[in-house]
């Protein structure tokens, strides 16, 4: 069995804390069961773990968690799913036998806006350099709420879920395939 390597965004991590719609099917997709069953892996972009921090605060601000809860979410998060859970990885790759891709490139191939989204080209760099090292035969996908980032990384070849749009049945097919 192939292993499908999954690279989650803010959008789509978000959901594993917060109760939001696609929660389940994010709960679903990192439940042990499911991760030892579809031979999964679950990467991060450091730029995700910025991101995630800042936005449990902002729910803590705006009144959509308690100060417990966002206590409660961080040090789930920094202590059990960082580094263990989810592998972290930066924007280089791993191998010095192959040719990095650089973000300028990726924000001009997905034609992102420097300052306004370039954060995208962050996580897709991260797919693009982990394939450098990820020998054999692997599957990056990418989890995404963010539905212009997800079609701009569907339009260069790469499976995208999207735990709102996707049926639970959907999911488990997709993962199967």
């Amino acid at each position: 069995m192939a292993t499908k390597v999954l690279f989650f965004d803010t959008s789509a991590l978000i959901k594993m804390f917060v109760n939001e719609p696609g929660s389940s099917n994010v709960k679903w997709l990192t439940s042990p069961d499911t991760r030892v069953v579809n031979s999964l892996h679950f990467v991060l972009n450091e730029q995700v773990c910025i991101e995630f921090n800042q936005k449990i605060k902002h729910f803590l601000e705006a009144g959509r968690i308690s100060l417990p809860k966002h206590d409660d979410i961080l040090r789930k998060f920094n202590n059990h799913y960082k580094e263990k859970y989810f592998r972290i990885v930066g924007q280089k790759i791993i191998s010095n036998t192959k040719q990095e891709t650089n973000l300028e490139d990726v924000i001009k191939e997905l034609n992102l806006t420097p300052g306004e989204n370039d954060w995208d080209g962050m996580i897709y760099q991260s797919i693009i350099n982990a394939l450098a090292y990820l020998g054999g035969e692997s599957h990056p996908i990418l989890v995404s709420c963010d539905n212009r980032f997800g079609k701009k990384v569907k339009n260069q070849g790469y499976r995208v879920i999207n735990p709102e749009k996707l049926s639970p049945d959907e999911l488990k097919k997709l993962l199967t395939t």
